[in-house]
């Protein structure tokens, strides 16, 4: 009788545990080693573990919102293991959202100054290094069907779930049990310095894991599990961290934590992560397993203190039933906050034109032409379900670009190729868009002065216009860049142009514009017909002045405006040239007397060029350039070639006169060979061949003549050691060009060789 009664209790508390017992599973922060709390997630569900509730700090509130917004561990693992992933955590936009229609043109800035104006004008820092935009559009598009359907109330998601974030004004921590689940979660990973916060309810949030990076404590109070699981992959930090910047940041601004459970009702998993680091999002795998495998390792412990279990088939069953709430999001209305009323006029432009409805993959495309958009610095989008349409209504909460920029940059070389740059804009938004900009370029080899007027008009194709006045001088004597051979006398080539044009734009797919301009010029170039000559003598001048109408396709994905290392590129422009040349002879000259002759001629370039991806290290680009002209022969030799189109595959070809590389009718193809250390640190070798269809020659008079087609080709090869820092690049340069005297050059350079457009460019 005894011995049966001991059955029974037995028996009952066995029914007891099964249909009571609730588990409760914590997660802590610490940057990409939160990956391993999937791993973690991955083992129990494997063993039958319940998880009723989850709460989560940072990494830790990702992965935990993802669980219980439906997403099985599978789906998670696919979800931080996709290239996607990596960009949403560096802010690198995915080629295929690159829209060119709106990116600014290259300069030689290496860092970019926003100043606010209210009574004065003051500067404005940078908040935030790395872009939050794809990780914005990430949280609404992961988490926005999952906060419809459990009503913007977390206690009704699949699990249960809690978040943490700061709110550094207020010195306290911020705990989200409702609301939109997406801002939820990304102002609990908001890392200060690196992301950019948000507001939510009129609090400006940070990092949950400042002050509680562990949220066992939320955990017993809001939901009182039977027993808690904890996955802890981060620690208090150390005082060893000299090299770590990121460490450095976490040490002056997060409070220690507690990273205990109770004893009695709690365990907690430690993944071996020790040896990963915050940002090594590129080890997800890895990370996963380790999670797993510290699960696994713990599992009869866990097991012995959970004897209930959870039914596979139960749970898909829980699972499907909260997916069938959910509704696709599908946008009916638009909400703009931040934007005045003709403001929001050119923002809605920019999103929809006359459609009632549109998809999120609609919008997801409009949403990466927006914030490439020179008068937005951000837009914070959410999607929130309206139960009277039956549709998603479109928040967007859009901070404009402050009014007044300044630029700063140049070029440190080890040769004469030093200059400096400054660059101003005034940006102006209404329903249309306006900016005002200029720059100053001054060195030795390079001058110019710009001013530009630009207008964005936004109809269901959106149209740019531009009015550009510059003035340019390139000094080929003063420039020599053989830093190393200080003997060899370089050709005596001055070139000064001053152009006026204006031109219209339009985008052609999302990675091309096509462009319709006219400009006005008055070019000089100043030049020795002989490397023989003497400081008293003068030089020739040739002036042309000309007007030129010209159509511009242009496609680019390159991913840096120097040494890039992916990306596409197609320029193609065809050009109409008439103008009158008038040269005047200098003391070296055979003629004495100035002529005047009237030149006209039809221009076609086409550029082709693409890296492909070999394999994790290696990256092949292949290069073609050809160039059609039959433009006339100007007076002499040399002024001819001056004028000819110009072969510059390289940065430092620009800096060069040398006359085997211009002609007007060639064909060029190239090979560049890219060795990656790393996404910013790589080698490359680059092999060109230049072959025009008739070499110029001269007469012993000097004037221009054809040789005969094909005889003569050149080529050029070029290498370089390349680190791309955060304001420019650091590159030391050997190249080797056919040309009469020093072929072999060496340079160490630090920024930009990046000039304003030449007046036929």
């Amino acid at each position: 009788m005894k011995t049966k009664r001991v059955i029974l209790y037995f028996l009952l508390f066995i029914s007891v545990s099964s249909f009571g017992q609730k588990v409760g599973l914590v997660l802590s922060g610490g940057g990409a080693k939160g990956l391993a709390h999937i791993g973690v997630i991955k083992a129990l569900e494997e063993n039958h573990i319940p998880i009723d509730y989850v709460t989560g700090t940072s990494m830790g509130a990702i992965v935990g919102s993802l669980y219980a917004a439906g997403y099985t561990p599978d789906e998670m693992i696919k979800i931080v293991t996709a290239p996607e992933f990596q960009n949403w955590a560096f802010g690198k936009i995915d080629e295929k959202y690159l829209y060119y229609f709106k990116k600014k043109e290259n300069d030689a800035s290496w860092v970019d100054l926003n100043f606010k104006y209210d009574t004065i004008i003051k500067p404005i820092l940078p908040t935030n290094i790395v872009p939050p935009h794809l990780m914005d559009f990430a949280f609404m598009e992961l988490m926005g069907k999952a906060s419809a359907a459990c009503n913007y109330n977390f206690d009704s998601l699949f699990v249960p779930f809690r978040c943490v974030a700061t709110d550094v004004y207020a010195n306290e921590s911020v705990v989200f049990s409702s609301g939109d689940l997406g801002s939820s979660v990304r102002a609990s990973m908001t890392f200060p310095f690196y992301f950019k916060p948000i507001s939510i309810n009129g609090r400006l949030l940070f990092d949950g894991g400042i002050y509680n990076n562990f949220p066992g404590d939320v955990m017993i109070s809001d939901f009182k599990p039977d027993y808690i699981i904890g996955s802890k992959v981060a620690s208090n930090t150390s005082a060893n961290m000299e090299d770590d910047i990121l460490a450095q940041i976490e040490n002056m601004i997060m409070t220690a934590t507690n990273y205990s459970l109770p004893d009695s009702n709690g365990l907690i998993i430690h993944p071996d992560v020790h040896n990963a680091g915050l940002m090594d999002f590129y080890r997800a795998k890895e990370l996963i397993q380790y999670g797993y495998d510290a699960t696994q390792a713990m599992m009869d412990e866990i097991k012995d203190c959970i004897p209930v279990r959870k039914d596979s088939l139960a749970l898909i069953a829980e699972r499907n039933n909260f997916l069938k709430k959910e509704r696709p999001i599908v946008f009916k209305n638009i909400d703009i906050t931040g934007l005045s009323t003709l403001q929001k006029k050119y923002m809605t432009k920019n999103i929809i034109y006359s459609t009632d409805t549109f998809t999120l993959d609609y919008f997801k495309k409009q949403y990466f032409k927006i914030i490439t958009d020179d008068q937005i610095e951000s837009i914070y989008p959410k999607a929130k379900y309206n139960p009277q349409t039956g549709y998603y209504d479109l928040l967007l909460n859009v901070i404009r670009e402050k009014r007044f920029n300044a630029r700063i940059g140049g070029n440190l070389s080890s040769s004469n190729l030093n200059m400096g740059f400054f660059g101003a804009e005034y940006k102006y938004l209404r329903e249309r868009g306006y900016s005002f900009y200029g720059n100053a370029y001054f060195g030795r080899f390079y001058s110019s002065l710009l001013a530009r007027m630009k207008i964005d008009y936004y109809t269901q194709l959106p149209v740019s216009f531009q009015a550009i006045a510059a003035y340019n001088r390139y000094d080929y004597y003063r420039s020599s860049v053989e830093s190393f051979y200080e003997d060899i006398r370089p050709p005596y080539v001055i070139q000064r142009e001053t152009y006026a044009k204006s031109e219209v734009s339009i985008p052609l797919r999302t990675h091309a514009r096509g462009t319709f301009g006219i400009g006005i010029s008055d070019k000089t170039d100043k030049y020795y017909q002989s490397i023989h000559f003497m400081k008293s003598d003068t030089a020739d001048l040739t002036n042309f002045r000309l007007a030129s109408p010209y159509l511009t396709y242009d496609g680019n994905t390159l991913n840096f405006p120097m040494f890039p290392t992916s990306g596409f590129q197609t320029f193609f422009q065809l050009r109409y040239i008439s103008g009158f040349e008038r040269f005047i002879p200098g003391s070296t000259s055979i003629g004495n007397h100035t002529i005047v002759n009237y030149n006209s001629w039809v221009n076609m370039r086409l550029i082709l060029e693409q890296y492909y991806k070999l394999n994790s290290f290696i990256k092949v680009n292949g290069y073609m350039e050809c160039n059609y002209s039959n433009q006339p022969f100007f007076n002499n030799y040399l002024s001819t070639v001056i004028a000819s189109p110009a072969f510059n595959p390289t940065p430092y070809m620009q800096t060069l006169f040398i006359e085997n590389y211009r002609n007007p009718i060639y064909a060029a193809a190239g090979i560049k060979t890219v060795f990656l250390f790393s996404d910013k640190f790589h080698f490359r070798i680059e092999g060109y061949v230049f072959q025009p269809y008739k070499r110029i020659t001269y007469t012993d008079e000097g004037k221009p003549q054809w040789d005969e087609p094909y005889k003569y080709r050149y080529g050029m090869i070029t290498s370089s050691i390349v680190y791309q820092t955060p304001v420019g690049p650091v590159s030391i340069t050997g190249s080797y060009y056919k040309k009469s005297e020093n072929k072999v050059s060496v340079l160490f350079n630090f920024g930009y060789l990046i000039f304003n457009k030449r007046a036929l460019d």
